[in-house]
């Protein structure tokens, strides 16, 4: 049993926890790290959690595991290294960070103390994913050239001017497309350029709601990825090559056609991802397999989201380092 302290514990910091307390028999959780504890103390007696402000005495606890970082977007990458630096295996929400710099802190510190670095991302485990994961692995659309990916939600209407999530520099124009990023560098590998145009249409903030992404890949191949966060949920990721494409639709739904015959529809069973994601960390302290995101790929996506922000901002084409 891996025994894990959260760093953060709004509303996705309990969403984590709820997935594995008291089911797996992997994981649990047994601290949290909060910068109020009488907002968080209903949820340490829920459940069963120490609950701390002080950070680097949870992590000189030899009874922790392995810690997540799960606190602003603008906290995690300074969260996930002190975490490195005293010997923790450490899951960062995505974003792991907000600047390739600090992402290649992360980096750096995960390679000189040999302590594993993995990127809090659930979509990595939905089944659709993984069965196009292995369908990929066996060659089945040939070379791959294209990707597209769509996410979108109703949900920067409701983040209130003032707020750390509505400033514009923890969520860039573009933040919401690394949903669909990540699965761009996992098929079509390192990219090399940006392109992007954000608007704000209907946020009572400063964010950018409707942001369209354009991207080229070291090996010359090519993305569009669409985030909107003032629309209806819609969720899809598709890849294209020589040989077929492969569509995903939200979690479980997958659809393969061959360049020679009909298509094929698989749908899945649902699964929590969050349980899922943090048994996979559990799995990758543990040695017994590893994480499906490597650190160097969550470092060129916060590389990829840098110049995807920059390239709406300044109107011009940005390379990816």
């Amino acid at each position: 049993m891996q025994r894990l302290a959260i760093i953060g514990l709004g509303a996705w910091g309990r969403r984590l926890v709820e997935a594995v307390q008291g089911i797996s028999s992997t994981v649990k959780f047994t601290a949290a790290v909060v910068r109020r504890p009488e907002v968080a103390e209903s949820a340490g007696e829920k459940y069963g959690l120490a609950i701390s402000t002080d950070l680097a005495s949870v992590l000189s606890d030899p009874a922790i595991d392995g810690v997540v970082s799960c606190g602003p977007a603008h906290l995690h990458a300074s969260h996930s290294l002190a975490a490195l630096e005293a010997g923790k295996p450490v899951l960062a929400v995505k974003p792991m960070a907000l600047s390739r710099a600090d992402a290649d802190k992360l980096l750096e510190a995960s390679r000189r103390t040999g302590t594993l670095l993995a990127l809090g991302y659930n979509r990595c485990y939905f089944p659709n994913v993984m069965e196009m994961r292995r369908r990929l692995s066996h060659g089945a659309l040939g070379t791959l050239v294209h990707a597209e990916g769509n996410f979108c939600v109703d949900r920067y209407r409701g983040i209130k001017e003032g707020s750390w999530k509505a400033d514009p520099l923890h969520a860039p124009a573009g933040g919401l497309a690394d949903h669909m990023l990540y699965l761009t560098i996992e098929t079509l590998g390192h990219l090399a350029e940006a392109q992007a145009i954000g608007f704000t249409h209907h946020s009572n903030n400063a964010l950018a709601d409707v942001t369209a992404v354009m991207l080229r890949s070291q090996r010359r191949q090519t993305a569009l990825l669409t985030a909107i966060g003032v629309t209806p949920d819609y969720y899809r990721f598709q890849i294209f090559g020589t040989e077929g494409w492969i569509e995903l639709r939200d979690d479980t739904q997958l659809t393969y056609q061959p360049r020679n015959g009909t298509a094929e529809v698989v749908t899945f069973e649902p699964i929590d991802a969050e349980r899922a994601e943090l048994e996979g960390f559990a799995d990758a302290i543990a040695r017994r397999l590893p994480f499906p995101v490597s650190a160097e790929d969550a470092a060129h996506g916060v590389a990829a989201l840098e110049a995807i922000a920059t390239a709406a901002r300044e109107n011009r084409p940005v390379t990816i380092a």
